[in-house]
C-alpha cells in the first residue's frame, strides 16, 4: 500500500485524531483530516459495498458533507457552485436524519441550510471567515499560563508571536 502525500502548503492532518492525550486540533487540521484523509480511507473500506448496505449509505452521506464543505470553501463562487452546495448539504442532512433517526438536529444543522444565501450575498467564505482568529486562539491555547491571568507580552516577544 502506498502512502498518501499532500502538497507542502496543506496543513498536516492530526496524527492521532480522537485521542485526548494529543490535545486539541486546529480547524485547519480537522478540515484536512475530514476532507482528504477520511474520504480516501472510507472509500477504500466501503466504496465497493452494495448501495443497500449501511456502510455504503454512511459513506455516501459523508461524501455529501465533504462535497458541501469543499464547495463552500472555494475561493471563487458562482451560482452553479452555490446550487451544488445547497444540493449536497440538503442531501447530507436528509440522509443523516434517515441513517441516524435518534440524532437531534442542532442550530448548526439549520444554519448550513442558509449558507448558500451567505455565499450569494457576501461571496467566497475565505473573504470573511475567521481563520486568523482561530489560528491565534489555537496559539493562545498552547501557552503555558497555568490558568493564571497575567502579562504574556514577554513570552510572546521571546517566542516571536
Amino acid at each position: 500500500m502506498g502512502v498518501l502525500s499532500f502538497p507542502s502548503w496543506m496543513t498536516k492532518a492530526p496524527a492521532h485524531p480522537g485521542e485526548s492525550k494529543w490535545g486539541n486540533f486546529s480547524a485547519d487540521q480537522w478540515r484536512t483530516f475530514c476532507t482528504h484523509i477520511l474520504p480516501v480511507t472510507l472509500i477504500r473500506l466501503w466504496g465497493n459495498r452494495d448501495q443497500s448496505t449501511v456502510e455504503r449509505q454512511q459513506l455516501d452521506n459523508f461524501m455529501h458533507l465533504v462535497s458541501a464543505v469543499k464547495l463552500a470553501t472555494m475561493r471563487t463562487i458562482t451560482e452553479a457552485r452555490v446550487a451544488e452546495y445547497e444540493y449536497h448539504i440538503y442531501e447530507y442532512l436528509r440522509t443523516l436524519l434517515i441513517l441516524y433517526p435518534n440524532i437531534k438536529p442542532t442550530a448548526y444543522h439549520h444554519l448550513v441550510l442558509h449558507f448558500g444565501d451567505f455565499l450569494r450575498g457576501m461571496g467566497p467564505s475565505s473573504a470573511y471567515r475567521c481563520f486568523n482568529f482561530e489560528r491565534y486562539n489555537y496559539i493562545l491555547q498552547k501557552l503555558p499560563t497555568n490558568r493564571i491571568f497575567g502579562n504574556l507580552s514577554g513570552f510572546l516577544k521571546q517566542n516571536k508571536y
